[in-house]
């Protein structure tokens, strides 16, 4: 017997990547595609074991039992269940197997086991990578070994780092949305969009990644609108945003277009401290020459020739003097041949937010600068306040000298208010 699959069903059913993942929206048929993807597994290593598992046992009894009963009623298998081990003897015209069910929570339990392949359904839910590393150490004993992951995205964790952010070889990431289940009734749909946000429809609907720590920073974001190829024009100014920083010191280079999108990000810099007595500053500011020499430019915001090559808009920060050195941070810039655009003192997080999450409507990002789109993605506000969390060492950097430009040259004006009285 056979029956219609949805396409993203059928991608991830019948892929040979050793490890697929099938990330999608809620009602998009994933569990189903889970259990097909284990018969077939099954059928490329007759005689041998495929473990199926659920974050925890109650969804073993509640989704996974049911489901893959109904599918192997409706393939015409033959099977038998063993309640005592969770385990599927199912038989088929020239062969045989099993399928054992068992919760990735207990997944030390796992140890022993000879598998020729293994399925973690909603494995986007579990905390970090133990089960999966210890499904992938049983694959030991078929023909065809594999290791597959269904889920509804659950934020930049450990399952986004695995096939989104740093897949590695033999990795294969697919997407499906709740719409492209045409059975699903309109209200099932209209239900979740009355019920979440714009945040939540993207992860549970459409099937994307998104950060769904409480507070986002960066909400407007959005990875398949404003990361694409950017290409550096050497008669455009460099625009250098820079986060004075010990360690690391970051800087975002961009230019300006009067067509959309009007911002584009072409690299990012990033440099530790080398010892005592290295100027960061100024190193940063030579590598940006090193790196990018002879503009030449008619500068697009104030639309006329420009007489700088590197106009630079450094956190405002930089102006003091350390009682270690002569110069300011801006003045080594300044000395470096940088035009300094800076307010006299810092604005506020929450203006600086608003007008980088304004932006993004006119943002392009190239993929290869990593570290301010890991930032966009994952930094969120600290709990109870407007500030950001930093409590993560790595992050915030590359956003806030981001933040400077954009909140210099394209602020969010609040509006003018008027009081009438009768």
């Amino acid at each position: 017997m056979s029956f219609d699959v949805f396409k993203h069903q059928e991608e991830f059913v019948k892929t040979t990547a050793k490890f697929p993942a099938l990330v999608a929206g809620y009602g998009s048929g994933k569990t189903l595609a889970f259990c097909l993807k284990g018969i077939l597994e099954l059928g490329r290593n007759p005689g041998k074991t495929i473990l199926l598992a659920e974050p925890v046992f109650p969804m073993i009894r509640d989704v996974l039992q049911p489901t893959l009963e109904q599918l192997l009623d409706d393939l015409n298998f033959r099977y038998q269940y063993k309640a005592s081990e969770s385990k599927y003897n199912i038989y088929w015209k020239n062969g045989s197997g099993c399928i054992i069910l068992r919760s990735a929570e207990n997944w030390r339990r796992w140890a022993g086991l000879n598998l020729a392949a293994f399925g973690i359904d909603e494995a986007a839910l579990l905390k970090d990578d133990s089960a999966w590393k210890m499904g992938i150490s049983r694959l030991r004993d078929g023909i065809h070994f594999t290791g597959f992951t269904t889920t509804t995205p659950e934020g930049f964790n450990w399952h986004y780092e695995y096939w989104k952010e740093n897949p590695k070889d033999e990795y294969q990431l697919i997407h499906g949305k709740t719409t492209d289940n045409k059975f699903l009734p309109q209200e099932f749909i209209d239900t979740l969009k009355a019920n979440y946000d714009a945040t939540l429809i993207r992860a549970y609907l459409n099937g994307e990644y998104v950060n769904l720590q409480h507070g986002q920073a960066y909400y407007n974001f959005v990875r398949s609108k404003n990361v694409k190829e950017v290409k550096y024009d050497n008669n455009r100014g460099i625009r250098v945003c820079i986060d004075f920083n010990v360690s690391p010191m970051c800087a975002v280079l961009l230019q300006v277009y009067d067509t959309s999108p009007k911002i584009r990000v072409f690299d990012e810099i990033r440099i530790s401290h080398g010892g005592a007595g290295e100027l960061m500053t100024e190193r940063l500011a030579q590598e940006v020459k090193r790196k990018y020499p002879n503009n030449r430019y008619i500068d697009v915001l104030q639309k006329r020739l420009a007489k700088d090559t590197y106009i630079c808009y450094p956190d405002p920060a930089g102006s003091q003097r350390r009682t270690s050195a002569r110069l300011t941070d801006h003045d080594i810039l300044r000395k470096e041949g940088f035009m300094v655009k800076v307010k006299r003192q810092a604005p506020r997080v929450i203006d600086r937010l608003n007008s980088v999450n304004n932006s993004f409507k006119e943002v392009a990002i190239d993929p290869r600068c990593k570290e301010l789109i890991k930032d966009f993605e994952r930094v969120v506000i600290k709990e109870g306040t407007r500030e950001l969390d930093k409590t993560d060492l790595e992050l915030t950097h590359m956003s806030d000298a981001f933040g400077y430009f954009v909140d210099f040259e394209f602020p969010v004006r609040k509006p003018q208010t008027k009081s009438f009285m009768a």
